[in-house]
C-alpha cells in the first residue's frame, strides 16, 4: 500500500494483516478450550456418574477399585484396569472383539465371558465367568458409558 504522495508506509499493511491474525488466532484458540473444557467437564461428570452408579450395582461388592489389577478373592481388582485394559487387549489369549481400553471396559461388563482373567476364583464350575452376564439388559447405554468413564479413571 502507498500513501496519497505514492509512498509505502514502513509497515502499515503489514501491521494490519498480523493484528487481524492474532485476533483470529486468539478466537480459534479461545473456542477450542472452551470445547476441551466442556469434552472435560462432560467427561468428568459422566465418571462422577459411573462412580456412583458402580457403589450402587452389584460391582463394589465384589470388585476393589482402591486395589491394582489383578489380585481380588472374588473378582478381579480395578484399582488399575484403565491401565491393564490396553495390555490385555495384546494379550495372544484376549479372543473378545474390543478394539481399545473403552470398548474392553464395555465388552467386560456386558459379555464378562469375552474374556475372563486367569484366576480359579474368577471362574465358575462349568467355566463361565463369576460376573453376572445380565448387565447388558439390565443397564441403559447411558449408565455403561458412565461405569466405563469410570473405570477409565482407574489408573
Amino acid at each position: 500500500m502507498r500513501d496519497a504522495a505514492g509512498v509505502r508506509p514502513a509497515d502499515g499493511g503489514g501491521r494490519r494483516r498480523r493484528a487481524l491474525l492474532a485476533v483470529v488466532l486468539a478466537t480459534v484458540l479461545s473456542l477450542a478450550q472452551q470445547t476441551s473444557g466442556r469434552a472435560g467437564a462432560a467427561g468428568d461428570a459422566a465418571a462422577a456418574r459411573g462412580a456412583r452408579l458402580f457403589a450402587t450395582l452389584p460391582c463394589a461388592s465384589c470388585h476393589d477399585v482402591g486395589r491394582p489389577w489383578p489380585g481380588g478373592d472374588v473378582c478381579p481388582n480395578l484399582g488399575n484396569i484403565a491401565a491393564e485394559a490396553g495390555r490385555i487387549l495384546r494379550l495372544p489369549e484376549y479372543r473378545g472383539r474390543a478394539k481399545d481400553a473403552a470398548g474392553y471396559l464395555r465388552e467386560s461388563i456386558v459379555d464378562p465371558n469375552a474374556y475372563i482373567v486367569p484366576g480359579a476364583s474368577y471362574r465358575q464350575a462349568d467355566g463361565q465367568s463369576v460376573m453376572p452376564k445380565t448387565f447388558g439388559q439390565t443397564l441403559t447405554r447411558s449408565q455403561l458409558e458412565d461405569l466405563v468413564g469410570f473405570l477409565l479413571t482407574r489408573r
